[in-house]
Parts: structure tokens; C-alpha cells; sequence
């Protein structure tokens, strides 16, 4: 809650392609018939439940692997616009032909503030410029009901990008002007009939299931189920507990209506009354403890039950927890049956369900329950025994759901469920909302509110300050945090930590560092882990602060291993301190293992905070760079400040990655781009020594190396201020430039030394990788008999790792002429702009070809590009 946020969290299993099961059978016909699809057509898989979409695309999809797919599993969460198309772009985001896209960056940065109409149009645009196609699947697209949502899905279909193959599956036919798609040839149908399994696919399926089957009894069996899948599957499960096959196939029939009539003719018909009853009540649960099921139904013996349903039926099963769950087919049926002829009792027993899980501190499924009894009260109940627990332990979606599912009248006449929906908004940098739900808890606010409501109020307004809203309008309480429970003392420590962070007069390291040390110890004890990962991350841009490298990195670890630890790695939550883990990989001198960790978060993409998304790209640019990929890289840079904006970020992070951009610019040879980042940092955190050593690198680039050292000196004056460890140990590198440029052996070596004394405990080695010409041949020989492991080793091992080649400078007057290149102007036309002969703007070209390694206009031009050369 610390560091910014982007757009809603993506569960990493919405955008995989699900598995398929062990009895999956591959039909291939099916895989030919997808194959036909032309790269521009809609291709439109609508059927019933249980027809097999889902599994028919997900074996299509493995077989086809030669076109990269996004996958998207939809549900009822997703009929929200900022929802839908995170999900779509964190999908298309994990492919390769998309994952470095600066368009598609920058829209995924955009996502939180941005309209959704703007979004679409965004989204078409960047796949149309995407370098190779992509498969995009939308599946279960029935559960997008939303007006606008689905105006957004049909706008995106009418654009029809060129880069991307557009898949959607669901129960019915999506509203994206079918019969016009039609019409235009620009739809590919698979729907019901073609799905239908044939009687060889039967069998196959049939076997697969493990059942020995005469093609008699195959042919029934196919004939009474017509090819439907579950069908087809429910039979499977059936057939594999029973010894009389005939006399199953005799009663059974497959299709939806009569496999309904079989759940009651054949299974519940068939139980006693009671029994029946029994499972009707308790199908309102899943997971279904034993002790739930008796809390629901008053049947002390409702373990034994279940198991005896089990046995005779095979519809109930044992989970590897030990838990009861009812078949699918059958909980579905029993759920409608239920809210259909006694939907009381079904809001009753979901109210019941909801209290026994509260009581147990299962809030998830507790608020799961309430939301569907209906009961507002019992909802709002919930959320303010647990929901600051849901939210430091992670579980935002659910909260959200709970929020929402109150409504706003209840929220703003709570000012408790006004001030926990206002946290959660600022969580994710939704800032008017954050304020509006503020607002209604001051204007709610009681006349003796007590030491919880107090704190809570003053953690609200202490992390909404961090982040720009306005100071608090009510008197500061006497006794925040005091006599208050260990979960709103941990609220209220990352609260403080998290102010101090971010103070307007500039951070308190050390007060800041006590408060989120407190947090993190709390979580841990509490089993909080968002809040773990929260505090240690921060606690590790506080140890950048301090100027301690090694604290950072290990602080940085703690916090992934916490992620780990919950599943969450990687992730959003962990994305910060694996970026700053990376971080610390590029300074150590190693670029190829700051890339492949860079990459391993960045893959995760879910949704990662913009700072953290900043930090990643940054260090992932500045590492390909590095190892050679100096316009990769570049790119990279650039894209990822673009996206950042305006969201705020801490000073030493900021001009940490700055820095980062600043040298690859140089490196690319284009100063006046360099000048524009140091322009940038300088207004984003002041001046400071950092802003300097830009200015003085500038300097060193265009070979000024005395006015490098002067303009850097007073970085090394007692008093200095820097942002980051690192800066005087540049400083000291440039002045030993300096003077072994001009022949002051002793004096360089003297800078030197210092350099590398500095350096040292830091574990910062990179900068001599880039140091100047002059130095890098002396710490070659200084560092050729290093001993193995030791720092002076590091240096040569980080001097053999970055690949360093000095780009030629173009002058003023050539970059004058290259700005013209792209036009149609000829070389007279340019010596006629500039008042010079042909011959001079002719000299110009060749220099301007030599510089660039390339020897014609296009090529200039491009390669130009590619450095930011050109605007």
C-alpha cells in the first residue's frame, strides 16, 4: 500500500491455458476444422454448458503453439471494463511478438485512469503495429452482461486490428453484430452440432475414462447422449461405479434435459426424502466441511451421510483436505432446484454458512455467503469484524465485491466501511473515489468514536496524504493504536512508515524504518502477507536511502520470499522488490542475471504498481544495454518513463533509474536526449548531487573531461547532498579521467583507488565498467591478477560483461542535417536550408553515414531512430 498501483490485479490462472484433464481425448477434426480459419476472421465457438469449448481450444492452442496465443478465462469479475482489459492486456503481455511492445506498455500503465473507449482504440492501434500476429481467446465471453463492456468487445472486433486472431467461446452468441460478421465474411462459426462427439470420439473418450466398453454399448451410449460432453462424461463417472452396464444404458439419457431428469429419476429419487433434503441444503457450499454440512441441515451425522451418498452414488467426493464436494453437474442442479422452489430457505442457509465461516476466520468464503443471502447487514457486519484483515492479508477482490455489494448509501452513513472502501481505493490509486469515500466518513463521523474507529481514521488519512489528498479535517485523536487489536496496530504502523516515506519536508529514514519494521513483525506474526511483502518492500527502499546497497538487496529478498511463501511470486505484490533485486544484479557488475530476473517478474504480469513496472523495465533496458542491446535497450528506457507520468515515486528510486536512462543515452551517442533526462530528474526531485554528475557525464561524453571534473567537484565537498550510495564513487571515476587524460599518473591512480575503496562495501561495481577510456586501462592492469572472489575480481568480471563500444558524436551542424534526412528535400534543397554549398552538406551525409555504420538515407534514418536521434 506503500508504492502506487495500476489497474486491478490479474490472477495468474485467468490468463493460462487451462489444463487438460488425464481421460482428455484430442479430436482432431475439430483441430483441421479451426485450422480453416483465415487470419482474419472472428472465429465464434458458441454452444450449451458442458459441450467441451473450452478444452476443444485449449488442445487447438497447444497444437497450433507456432502462433503465440493470449488466453483470457472470463467470469462474472471481468463484466468491468478496467477489469476485462487488464486481464486482456497482462494476457497479450506474456507473449514474446508483444511483451517488449512499447504500446502495449504504456497502455498497461495508462489502464487505471484511462476511459475505456480510449483504452479499445489504444489496445486496436498496438496490435496492429505488433511486429508478429497473435491468437487472443475469450473465453466464457457469456459472462460480460455489462452494456458498456460489451460496446467496448464490439468496438474492438469492428476496428479489426491486423496483428491479432480474435477467438471468443461461450453459451450463447456474443452481441458483436454476428449476422453483419457474417455478412462480411468475417466470421468462422463453430457452434453445437459440429462440436457433438461422433462414435468414434465416444469411445475414445470412454476408454480414456478407464471403461472397457462393447461398440454396442458405445453406440447407445452415444445415441442417448446425443455427442453431448458432459453427457457423455457424467456417464463415464456413472459407468465407473457400477457392475451392470445395460441396465445403466436402459435408463439413461445424455442431453441437458434428461441428464436434469436423470440427477432426479436416477439419484436423488432414489435416496430417501431426508437424504435428498439433506443434499439440496448442503449444495449451497463448496468447500462443504462435515461440520458445515451439520451446522446447515442439524444432522449430527452429516459426515457418515455424505459418505454414503458417496458410496452409493459417486457424486459426492472426499477433497485432499478432507472436505466433501458434490459433483458439478449435480451441485448445479441442486443449487437451482433450491433457489427455484424455496429460494428463502437458500438465503438462510447462505446466511448460515456466511456466520459459520466467520466464526471459524475464514472471511473469504464467510463474505462469499453473505453476498448471497442478500442480507446487506450481515455483509456490512462482516467487513467491519475482517475487513482490514482481508485487505492486509491480500484478499482485495473479495473485499472489493463485499464494498460493493453493501452499496453506497450503507458506506456512507459507515463511516467505518467508508474509511475501509477509502483504503482500498487508495490502494490502488483510485484517488477520487479514495476522496469521496473520506469524505462521507467525516461527515458521519460520531461524536465519540472509539480508539479502533480513531485509528482507523487516522490511517486512512496518513496514507491518502502520502499520496497527495488533502490533510485531515478532524482533530487528531488522543490515543491512536492504543488499546486497539494487533491487526489495526499493524494498519496503523505501515500507515506511519508509509507518511514518513513520503514526507513533504523529505523522508525520516529512521522513524519510517521503525514503523515499518513494526508492521513487518506483526504481519508475520498475524499471517498477513500482503502486508509482510508491503512493509519489507519499503523497508528496502528506505536501506536505498541509507545508502546501504547489500540492506536493500537482502530486505528485497525477504519480501519475495514472503510472496513465495503465499504464492504470490511472482507477482504484483512481489514485482517491487524483485525489481529492486535486479537493481542490485545490474550494480554488482552482472547484466545477464538483472535481465533474467527483470524478465521473470515482468512475465508474471499482473498488473505490477507503476512504480514497480518502472523499476522492472528500467533495470531490464539498462541490463540488455549492457550486454549489447544498446537500442533494445534505449527503447526500453524511454518507454518506461513514458508510462510512468506523473505517479509518484520515491526520489532515490527515481533517480536511480533516471541515472540508468541518462548513461544508456549517452551510450547511444545522443546528448541533447541525455540532457533532456537530466532535465526531467531535475524537476521531478530538485538538485542535488545526482543532477550534477548528469550534467558532467554530458561533459565526459563529448570529451570534456576537465569540465566533467569541475562541474562534479562539488559532489565530493563535505556536505554534498545525494540520493544514492553510488554518486561519489562516479564523481571520483570522473576525476580520474581527468587527470590521467592530461597525464597525471598519480592523481588518477589516487581517484581511483578511492573509487574502488568506496565501491567496495557497497558491493557497486558497474561504474567501473563504464568509467573512461583512460581509467578502464588502468584497473585492467590493476585487476588482471586479482584473486579469485575477491572485489578487484568483481571489476574485471564486470569489465568482460558489459559491452562497451564508444559511439562517434555527430556535431551540431550534422545533426542539423540529419533532422532533414527523413524529408524528400535533396542535397541541394538542405545546402539551400542551411545557405552552405552541395558539397558541404555532401560531406555532411558521408560523416553522418560513417558515425552511424550504414551507408545509405533509409538506413541513416532508421538507425538514427533506433538511437533517438531524431524526434
Amino acid at each position: 500500500m506503500g508504492g502506487p498501483a495500476a489497474a486491478p490485479r490479474v490472477p495468474a490462472g485467468k490468463t493460462a491455458v487451462p489444463e487438460l484433464p488425464g481421460e482428455f481425448t484430442p479430436r482432431r477434426a475439430l483441430r483441421t476444422l479451426l485450422e480453416a480459419a483465415s487470419a482474419d476472421q472472428v472465429i465464434v465457438v458458441s454452444a450449451p454448458a458442458g459441450s467441451g469449448k473450452t478444452l476443444l481450444l485449449a488442445d487447438w492452442v497447444r497444437e497450433s503453439d507456432w502462433l503465440p496465443t493470449a488466453w483470457v478465462s472470463l467470469d462474472s469479475d471481468d463484466d468491468d471494463p478496467r477489469r476485462l482489459w487488464s486481464a486482456v492486456v497482462g494476457a497479450l503481455l506474456t507473449l514474446p511478438p508483444a511483451a517488449a511492445d512499447p504500446a502495449l506498455l504504456r497502455l498497461a500503465g495508462r489502464l487505471p485512469g484511462a476511459a475505456p473507449s480510449d483504452v479499445v482504440e489504444d489496445l486496436a492501434d498496438a496490435l496492429d503495429d505488433l511486429a508478429s500476429p497473435v491468437r487472443l481467446v475469450l473465453d466464457d465471453v457469456h459472462e460480460l452482461t455489462d452494456p458498456g463492456v460489451l460496446g467496448d468487445l464490439a468496438r474492438l472486433v469492428r476496428r479489426d486490428p491486423s496483428g491479432v486472431s480474435l477467438v471468443v467461446a461461450g453459451r450463447t452468441d456474443p452481441p458483436i453484430s454476428v449476422p453483419r460478421l457474417r455478412l462480411e465474411g468475417r466470421l468462422f462459426e463453430v457452434r453445437a452440432d459440429a462440436l457433438r462427439f461422433s462414435r468414434d470420439d465416444a469411445a475414445a473418450l470412454l476408454a480414456a475414462s478407464g471403461l472397457d466398453l462393447t461398440p454396442r454399448q458405445v453406440a447407445v451410449l452415444h445415441a442417448r447422449t446425443d455427442g453431448w460432453a458432459a453427457g457423455l462424461r457424467l456417464a463415464a463417472l456413472v459407468l465407473s461405479r457400477t457392475d451392470d452396464v445395460d441396465a445403466f444404458l436402459a435408463s439413461f439419457s445424455g442431453d441437458e434435459r434428461t441428464v436434469a431428469d436423470y440427477l432426479t429419476g436416477e439419484i436423488l429419487d432414489g435416496l430417501d426424502p431426508g437424504t435428498g433434503r439433506f443434499l439440496r441444503a448442503v449444495s449451497v457450499c463448496t468447500p462443504m466441511p462435515a461440520a458445515l454440512a451439520a451446522e446447515l441441515t442439524g444432522e449430527t451425522a452429516a459426515e457418515s451421510l455424505l459418505d454414503e451418498v458417496h458410496a452409493s452414488t459417486g457424486l459426492v467426493e472426499r477433497t485432499a483436505r478432507g472436505d466433501h464436494r458434490i459433483h458439478p453437474l449435480l451441485r448445479s442442479y441442486l443449487v437451482a432446484d433450491l433457489t427455484r422452489q424455496d429460494p428463502r430457505r437458500a438465503r438462510e442457509l447462505h446466511a448460515t454458512a456466511a456466520r459459520w465461516w466467520s466464526a471459524r476466520g475464514e472471511p473469504v468464503h464467510a463474505l462469499r455467503h453473505a453476498e448471497k443471502s442478500g442480507d446487506r447487514d450481515l455483509v456490512a457486519e462482516l467487513l467491519r469484524r475482517s475487513g482490514i484483515t482481508l485487505l492486509l492479508a491480500g484478499d482485495l477482490g473479495p473485499l472489493r465485491r463485499a464494498l460493493a455489494a453493501v452499496g453506497p448509501d450503507a458506506r456512507a452513513g459507515d463511516p467505518w466501511l467508508a474509511l475501509t472502501a477509502a483504503i482500498t481505493h487508495l490502494d490502488e490509486r483510485a484517488l477520487a473515489p479514495a476522496a469521496a469515500e473520506l469524505a462521507d466518513a467525516r461527515r458521519s463521523w460520531p461524536d465519540a468514536p472509539g480508539p479502533a474507529l480513531e485509528t482507523l481514521r487516522v490511517s486512512a488519512e496518513l496514507l491518502g496524504g502520502a499520496l497527495g489528498l488533502p490533510g485531515p479535517s478532524l482533530p487528531r485523536p488522543r490515543s491512536a493504536a492504543e488499546d486497539v487489536d494487533p491487526v489495526m496496530a499493524a494498519l496503523f504502523s505501515l500507515s506511519q512508515g508509509v507518511a514518513e516515506l513520503n514526507a513533504p519536508a523529505g523522508a525520516d529514514v529512521a522513524r519510517a524504518g521503525v514503523h515499518l519494521t513494526r508492521a513487518r513483525g506483526l504481519a508475520a506474526d498475524l499471517g498477513l502477507g500482503y502486508l509482510e511483502v508491503q512493509s519489507l518492500s519499503m523497508l528496502a527502499t528506505l536501506a536505498t536511502m541509507r545508502g546501504d546497497l547489500r540492506g536493500m538487496a537482502t530486505a528485497a529478498a525477504d519480501a519475495v520470499a514472503a510472496g513465495t511463501r503465499d504464492g504470490r511470486h511472482p507477482s504484483a505484490w512481489t514485482a517491487g522488490p524483485a525489481g529492486l533485486l535486479a537493481y542490485a544484479d545490474l550494480l554488482r557488475g552482472a547484466p545477464a542475471a538483472a535481465a533474467a530476473r527483470a524478465e521473470a517478474a515482468l512475465d508474471a504480469w499482473e498488473s505490477a504498481p507503476p512504480e514497480a513496472t518502472y523499476t522492472l523495465h528500467g533495470v531490464h533496458g539498462a541490463a540488455v544495454a549492457d550486454l549489447g542491446r544498446r537500442t533494445e535497450g534505449l527503447v526500453e528506457l524511454r518507454t518506461a518513463r513514458a508510462a510512468l507520468g506523473d505517479a509518484p515515486v520515491p526520489p532515490t528510486v527515481l533517480t536511480g533509474l533516471a541515472a540508468l536512462e541518462h548513461r544508456v543515452t549517452l551510450l547511444n551517442g545522443n546528448l541533447a536526449a541525455a540532457a533532456q533526462v537530466a532535465d526531467w530528474l531535475a524537476g521531478r526531485v530538485g538538485p542535488t548531487g545526482e543532477t550534477l554528475l548528469l550534467r558532467a557525464w554530458e561533459e565526459a561524453a563529448a570529451g570534456r573531461y576537465e569540465a566533467a571534473a569541475a562541474i562534479v567537484a562539488p559532489v565530493l565537498e563535505p556536505g554534498a547532498v545525494t540520493l544514492l550510495p553510488g554518486t561519489t564513487v562516479e564523481a571520483h571515476l570522473l576525476r580520474a579521467e581527468a587527470d590521467l587524460q592530461r597525464g597525471e599518473q598519480a592523481g588518477g591512480r589516487a581517484a581511483l583507488e578511492t573509487a574502488l575503496a568506496e565501491a567496495e562495501p557497497l558491493d557497486l561495481v558497474r561504474p567501473f565498467a563504464l568509467a573512461g577510456p583512460r581509467t578502464r586501462e588502468l584497473l585492467a592492469g590493476q585487476t588482471a591478477a586479482a584473486r579469485r572472489g575477491s572485489f578487484a575480481a568483481q571489476v574485471a568480471a564486470a569489465g568482460a560483461a558489459v559491452v562497451l563500444e564508444t559511439p562517434a558524436l555527430l556535431s551540431e551542424r550534422e545533426l542539423a542535417v540529419l533532422a532533414l534526412l527523413p524529408s524528400l528535400l535533396n542535397a541541394r534543397e538542405i545546402a539551400d536550408e542551411f545557405t552552405v554549398s552541395v558539397n558541404t552538406v555532401k560531406s555532411h551525409i558521408r560523416s553522418i553515414y560513417a558515425k552511424l555504420g550504414v551507408s545509405s538515407r533509409r538506413e541513416a534514418v532508421r538507425a538514427a531512430a533506433d538511437r533517438g536521434l531524431l524526434s
